[in-house]
């Protein structure tokens, strides 16, 4: 495994240039019998698994029985009707969440359940003592789409191995997304189009020089200078310094995961391939619900197609919402125990049951905000197995639940004005959670796979937003501090550029000859190899 081989190292553009080069080449000189589809795949395919193998080892065993697993019973299914086509789904959703299961989530529920034969069988498969599949969540979820398509017809047949495994390996969205659906993917796939062509080049070029600066710039060096000092010693830290950092952090995670993305879509349109749109400037969001659709937008259509509308969406409550609401109450009695108490819960609990049943509109309502919380909170859960990750999704559920009961409907400026500014903060806030519960290092030797004080460093940091600061003359401040200060200027500002003056912009940089662009492409590949010397920092979306 080669820990280095990330989309911000030499090794990896010197494969990649290596893989655009035989692809350009074998589609000059190749006879018209070998310059087919299938050849095409067969050579995207042999690269995608290479890049798996070197940054995720011998796992990528996983990634083929996956795919194996999910090929043989996809065919099966498609030739059956009726209740044996809805079992053969449910087998394959359930292998898929099973893995994902084991490898995520196998030492949260041994850490829950401690003791017995249940706690002694899950420790065997512990992630402290197995690396956490890169990527894992990203491609199961596509495979569970595929599997979805299938089934509901979305899909006129299952596709051939060779084109499942490739779409389901394609190594620049692999390992973070966007998640892309096979009905987009298979048909550009199956075309005869081995890279783009020479006037589209210059965008993918630049494409992936901007999600490279993102990245470094706007993402490590604001994370290593400004966050994680302060998430390092939350105790040494006062409020409004707490709350720099937290602004810091959103804009490094958002510069480092939408920097991978614009990385991932330059990349496949070189190779003839369009991925979908991940990011819409979502900090210029005016409300929560605004926010997720603008938001790693995939993931956001994949909830919402798979698991929302299903659980009813906006329109009702389904067995399952049912039950989760039940099974809450339920522990809520359990954990208040008093008699006055149960009596309080359960009198709410029926008088709200009547009210919905004699006012549809509160119906719609009360359903379509179960739903979204059931679904922030598989998130979170999704993010990681940690108290941490589900009291984010909470959160955030919290907010989307309130703006559902009580929306902003004026257009007016001024509830613009208070719709971003709830939403923004409601996200930068939230994210103490989040920050304190992700992974601190990627390797087999990684002692643990969370930090084991996650939870107690999120609530130092909440409770150290109230700290009062010192005296202004007693602070001092290091140049690398007041620099990602900066950094974090400069990001907003690009962030929140008005519409003309950003196509401005654009313009200024389209006019940049290609040389010049390759250029800046080459030193920022010089900068990449002096961050990750100094400050090594993997994709933060990597981890999950």
């Amino acid at each position: 495994m080669i820990p280095e081989f990330t989309f911000t190292s030499w090794s990896f553009w010197a494969a990649f240039a290596l893989v655009l080069l035989v692809l350009s080449g074998w589609n000059r000189v190749a006879t018209q019998r070998l310059q087919s589809s299938a050849v095409r795949k067969c050579l995207l395919l042999a690269f995608s698994l290479g890049f798996y193998f070197l940054v995720g080892g011998k796992l990528v065993g996983l990634l083929i029985g996956s795919i194996l697993v999910n090929f043989t019973l996809t065919q099966i299914l498609w030739k059956k009707q009726g209740a044996l086509r809805h079992v053969l789904l449910g087998v394959v959703v359930a292998f898929h969440l099973g893995v994902l299961g084991i490898f995520k989530y196998a030492y949260f529920i041994a850490d829950s359940l401690p003791g017995g034969l249940l706690d002694s069988t899950l420790q065997a498969w512990r992630l402290d003592r197995w690396m956490l599949p890169i990527g894992i969540s990203f491609y199961t979820f596509q495979a569970i789409s595929y599997a979805v398509d299938v089934h509901r017809g979305t899909l006129k047949r299952p596709a051939s191995l060779l084109s499942l495994a490739t779409y389901i390996t394609f190594f620049p969205q692999l390992v973070a997304g966007p998640i892309v659906r096979a009905k987009q993917f298979l048909p550009q796939l199956n075309a005869n189009i081995w890279t783009s062509s020479q006037t589209e080049d210059p965008r993918h070029i630049r494409l992936i020089l901007g999600g490279f600066l993102k990245k470094l710039i706007l993402g490590d060096l604001v994370g290593a200078w400004v966050v994680d000092p302060v998430f390092n010693q939350p105790h040494e830290w006062v409020s409004w310094e707490v709350m720099l950092a937290l602004y810091g952090y959103s804009l490094q995670v958002y510069a480092d995961f939408s920097g991978y993305t614009d990385m991932a879509k330059g990349m496949a349109g070189l190779l003839g391939i369009t991925l979908p749109e991940n990011f819409r400037f979502p900090y210029r969001a005016t409300s929560p619900s605004d926010f997720w659709r603008r938001w790693h937008i995939t993931l956001s259509l994949w909830w919402k197609d798979y698991v929302y509308i299903p659980l009813g969406g906006n329109r009702k409550f389904s067995a399952v919402s049912l039950i989760w609401v039940a099974s809450v109450l339920a522990t809520g009695l359990l954990l208040w125990g008093e008699l006055g108490g149960i009596l309080l819960i359960a009198g709410m609990f029926f008088l709200v049951l009547a009210v919905t049943l004699m006012i549809p509109r509160i119906h719609t309502k009360l359903a379509t905000a179960v739903n979204v919380m059931m679904v922030m909170l598989l998130g979170g859960l999704w993010h990681g197995a940690h108290i941490n990750f589900v009291t984010w999704g909470a959160l955030n559920g919290a907010v989307l639940v309130l703006w559902i009961l009580w929306p902003f409907r004026t257009s007016s400026l001024w509830a613009k004005c208070a719709g971003w500014f709830i939403t923004f903060h409601t996200v930068v806030i939230a994210r103490i959670w989040f920050r304190a519960g992700s992974l601190t290092s990627w390797s087999e030797a990684t002692s643990a796979p969370h930090p084991e004080d996650a939870w107690a460093t999120a609530h130092l940091l909440w409770s150290q937003l109230g700290k009062l600061p010192p005296h202004p003359g007693e602070q001092v401040w290091s140049i690398t501090y007041g620099a990602g200060l900066a950094l974090i200027g400069l990001g907003y500002g690009l962030h929140f550029l008005p519409s003309a003056a950003r196509i401005w912009m654009k313009k200024q940089t389209t006019n940049i000859p290609l040389w010049i662009t390759w250029l800046f492409w080459c030193a920022a590949t010089v900068l990449a190899t002096w961050c990750s010397i100094y400050n090594p920092r993997p994709f933060i979306y990597w981890q999950f």
